[in-house]
């Protein structure tokens, strides 16, 4: 047990030393490493010494299983708890313990454990002489040929192999018949293991290591080697010498479970879960003392040791409680019932039918679910999306499977009848999968929470649905129904029903499991660590992907919680009418310099995909400057810098915040992408738009995702031009191989509408796909830019040569469309901003360098004037619709003057991007300087905090309250 913990330890924990570097603690390492490696062997040759009195080993089993099930248990919940994850093959290997590979020990000596007594008294009834020879010809066949010719003759290419597991059994078993260990003098064996001690180090020295400990293969160093066989059987031998001893007499020794000890320490440490552990959270630096280097692997090594004992213990104490133990015993089989074998399978399925068909239902229910989506999604229907399905999808579809069946006990809970509960349970989910079927038909969304509020206009709604649908439906229901009743007739008896205790249990435990759906979206809440575990993508940016991917019902739950924002203090009617008096005297103050209105007016969003400066992340450097022109432009506008609040990512939270004038970071962490989770909630959502006669939108790529096509309406735009809209796009041309829209005719399809005869203002709101994401080798001069620096790894270099081209097409691009704006009579505004950097430079730094990761470029232009309002400004995109009002110098409505109040008065506010990365989530809000630091929130003036109040008070009455300034929000410049 020891040698076994200890080699565990050196293999994940430990970084083996470099021999030319640290010699020392080289030698040490491999020493200690090759020793504990015989840990397996000394097991195996036990388990053949002591086969023969080892009576009714295949009974124990069902013990072994057991030990199995609490360790695995055990590593789950010490990963939920000091780690907060843990995998969902930590919970299918204990179901199916050999399926992953993950105790390779084990399986090679199950077989040979099994049939051990069997094997033993075969062995027992042969000659002396055929002993003999089997001794002397097995360790020659097996272990001195592959070490004379440096093969491996019989695929023994692990000390865990099925081959070598065998003949250490064999050769065990040997040692117990002949007795022959016993016959050499133990002052023979001690000079013997010494010498072999010895030359190990000379041996290290001619033939060094450099591999990882569980690479390592070699016939010198391997546990199966010959220097390590003959280490092993010497050890064995002087550990069989010891039985004189009598432990008998020692009660405390006696009462422990001795034997069990090596198979917990064994589960343990083979645990996928505690390997992970070892290997990334208690691994050791590689530069420390050697002193401290001991003492860590001392620490650690103690620390599994006593773990495994009072495991062992636990356990032990816990089969022996009665009702564990009598199902321990159920459990147990003998040799005889091998030949029984078909008859027992047949017996479980018989005793267990009923859960085994409601587990079938529940997986083709939900296979048939999430393979609806991918059709009706990535149509036209291959084949191939059978296997898709599965192959994305098994672990969410497992997970789909228990909440059915959850469902299924909570409904049989009440009924109290088998085929009640199953046909109710299967209908709901049948009406489930068709229901999100006939939604993203017709709306390209998913099912989701805010849909519950429509049950009250099922009038309406079923005006929507062809009226044959609603018949099937209906006959549907009737056959559920008329089929419940015939089945529970004919099939009913004693056996499908259950006490008030049980149905009360089968009552609660559904209903505890379900309610963790109100804390799935919290950081470290058990079920968002279970939704992780089994491979659950929130993506709240496409849930119509999340569906395709997760299943309607998971993504369903996923959605259940999302806490919109937190209430801020003094929040009522009283206090939202006072501040909206007072930014009705500060829009009359603010409008006393401003001399211009909207009217004929054109102000342009031009939200460019992916767009920042690749020169100002740390530690990169691009040369030639991919983009020289908006370089110079940025020096002769109003310009700076943009804090995004996503990483390679969330271009619709930037959209969001720019129309809006509201903040992300204001928003619950739950909450992470507005115009799927919050807007289509809201009764009135008050947006820049409000303030224009005409609204236009440009998307160059479908809208399939974050939901644009429903939010752009509920924000008044009139028109949106996408690809595959009604709207059509007049240039759709394309750069190399690449499969996005160019720049280029992203701007000439918005110079064709600006071209157009209107009256009064105009909005238009333009979005690039050209720099989107994966960068493959789209462009044949992309290795024009020379790439250095350490911000990058060797993969991502040519991603970042390829982006960095496609920069220099949107430069070049911007300014073939400055230039043509500039030849435009009329007034034009353009609020230019990259929404977010591209997810292609190391982010091991974010910590260090969250800010300037986050970072992109702005400028504001303005083709009648050349003032610039600010240089250099560091904003978020709620600061937008201000500034491009103060560059025109127009005047502003009550709700516009609160949005430049904040953006004047107020540093930047953003998500803390050390908490962001993924975008899944909302980080906390920090406020970030002129020169990119953070500053704290208790620095801010008092006048900044009653401004930041403010702000946070109609934010909440907008997105989350009773919108008591939603109209005030809404009106116009006056």
């Amino acid at each position: 047990m020891l040698l076994l913990i200890l080699n565990q330890i050196l293999t994940y924990s430990v970084t083996p030393p470099n021999s030319g570097g640290q010699p020392m603690r080289y030698l040490l390492y491999w020493l200690m490493f090759l020793i504990s490696s015989i840990g397996t062997n000394l097991i195996v040759l036990y388990l053949g010494f002591t086969s023969r009195q080892t009576k009714n080993s295949i009974k124990k089993l069902s013990k072994i299983y057991f030990y199995l099930i609490c360790i695995g248990l055990f590593g789950v919940i010490f990963s939920v708890v000091a780690f907060k994850s843990f995998a969902s093959q930590d919970l299918w290997l204990l179901l199916f313990p050999i399926s992953h590979n993950d105790f390779p020990l084990a399986s090679s000596i199950l077989l040979w454990y099994v049939f051990g007594s069997l094997i033993s008294k075969y062995i027992h009834k042969l000659s002396q002489t055929t002993m003999n020879s089997i001794l002397l010809f097995i360790p020659w066949l097996f272990i001195f040929m592959p070490f004379l010719f440096g093969k491996q003759l019989w695929s023994i290419d692990s000390g865990n192999s099925f081959v070598w597991v065998g003949i250490l059994f064999l050769l065990g078993i040997l040692f117990g018949e002949e007795n022959i260990l016993s016959k050499i003098r133990s002052k023979s064996k001690i000079i013997t293991l010494v010498i072999i001690l010895l030359a190990l180090p000379l041996l290290l020295k001619i033939s060094p290591l450099s591999v990882p400990a569980a690479n390592l293969h070699s016939r010198l160093y391997s546990n199966y080697s010959l220097p390590m066989f003959f280490i092993s059987i010497i050890i064995f031998s002087l550990f069989i010498s010891f039985k004189t001893i009598k432990y008998s007499k020692h009660k405390i020794i006696k009462s422990l479970p001795i034997n069990w000890l090596f198979l917990s320490a064994y589960f343990f440490t083979q645990l996928p879960t505690i390997a992970y552990r070892l290997s990334n959270d208690l691994h050791l630096k590689y530069k420390i003392s050697s002193v401290k280097w001991l003492l860590q692997i001392l620490i650690i090594f103690l620390s599994v040791v006593i773990t495994v004992f009072i495991l062992t213990f636990i356990i032990e104490k816990l089969s022996h409680l009665a009702k564990i133990n009598k199902t321990i015993n159920n459990l147990s089989i003998s040799y005889s019932d091998l030949n029984r074998t078909p008859y027992l399978i047949k017996e479980i399925f018989i005793n267990n039918w009923r859960s085994l068909f409601v587990i079938l239902i529940g997986l083709f229910l939900t296979y048939i679910q999430i393979l609806s989506v991918y059709i009706l999604t990535e149509s036209p229907f291959k084949m191939s999306f059978l296997k898709d399905v599965i192959t994305t999808s098994s672990q969410q579809i497992l997970l789909s499977t228990i909440i059915f069946y959850l469902f299924f006990v909570l409904i049989f809970g009440i009924f109290n009848r088998y085929w009640y509960a199953l046909i109710f349970s299967t209908g709901v989910f049948v009406i489930i999968s068709v229901a999100e079927v006939l939604k993203i038909s017709l709306r390209d969304e998913p099912i989701l929470p805010a849909d519950l509020s429509m049950i009250t206009a099922m009038n309406e709604l079923l005006k929507m649905v062809n009226p044959i649908v609603i018949i099937v439906a209906l006959i549907f229901i009737i056959i559920l129904f008329v089929s419940s009743i015939l089945l529970e007739k004919r099939f009913n008896n004693i056996y499908n029903r259950s006490n008030w205790k049980k149905r009360v249990t089968f009552i609660l435990i559904p209903l505890i499991v379900f309610s963790g759906s109100f804390f799935i979206n919290h950081n470290n809440s058990l079920p968002k660590i279970v939704f992780k575990a089994f491979g659950v993508q929130p993506l709240f940016y496409d849930q119509t992907g999340g569906a395709r991917v997760n299943g309607p019902v998971i993504q369903f739950i996923n959605n259940i919680d999302t806490k919109i924002m937190n209430k801020p203090a003094g929040y009522s009617k009283k206090n939202i009418e006072k501040i909206m008096k007072k930014y009705d005297n500060s829009a009359k103050n603010i409008n006393k310099t401003r001399k211009s209105s909207l009217s004929n007016q054109t102000i342009i969003f031009t939200l460019s995909e992916s767009f920042s400066d690749p020169n100002r992340v740390p530690n990169l450097k691009v040369s030639p400057n991919p983009i020289p022109y908006l370089t110079k432009l940025k020096k002769q506008t109003s310009s700076g810098l943009m804090l995004s609040s996503g990483y390679g990512g969330g271009t619709a939270n930037m959209e969001w915040q720019s129309l809006t004038g509201l903040s992300l970071s204001n928003l619950s962490p739950t909450l992470p992408t507005p115009y799927t989770q919050l807007v289509p909630s809201q009764k009135i959502s008050p947006a820049f738009t409000d303030l224009f006669d005409s609204k236009i939108a440009i998307h160059p790529f479908n809208a399939s995702l974050y939901n644009r096509i429903n939010v752009f309406k509920k924000f008044g735009f009139n028109k949106f031009y996408y690809d595959g809209s009604k709207y059509k796009l007049t240039y759709k041309k394309r750069i190399g191989s690449s499969p996005y829209i160019s720049d280029e005719s992203a701007y000439k399809n918005t110079l064709k509408i600006i071209n157009q005869k209107h009256s009064g203002s105009r909005f238009i709101q333009l979005s690039t796909m050209q720099n989107h994401m994966p960068f493959t080798d789209y462009y044949p001069n992309a290795k024009s830019f020379k790439i250095s620096g350490s911000a990058f790894s060797k993969d991502s270099k040519s991603s970042i040569e390829t982006y960095s081209q496609g920069l220099n097409y949107t430069d070049k691009s911007l300014k073939k469309f400055i230039t043509k704006i500039n030849k435009i009579h009329k007034p034009v505004t353009i609020v230019w901003y990259g929404d977010h950097l591209a997810s292609l430079y190391n982010k091991d730094s974010m910590s260090k360098y969250g800010i300037p990761l986050h970072e992109t470029d702005y400028f504001i232009y303005n083709n009648q004037t050349k003032k610039i309002t600010h240089s250099n400004k560091v904003v978020s995109p709620y600061s937008f619709s201000a500034l491009a009002l103060k560059a025109d110098n127009i005047k502003v409505s009550p709700y516009y003057a609160l949005i430049t109040n904040v953006t004047e008065d107020l540093p930047a506010m953003t998500i803390d991007p050390t908490s962001s990365q993924s975008n899944s989530l909302n980080g906390s809000n920090i406020f970030v300087s002129e020169n990119g630091k953070k500053i704290k929130s208790s620095s801010l003036t008092k006048k900044q905090k009653q401004l930041l109040h403010d702000y946070r008070l109609i934010q909440y009455d907008l997105t989350a309250g009773k919108q008591y300034s939603a109209h005030w929000a809404q009106q116009k410049i006056k």
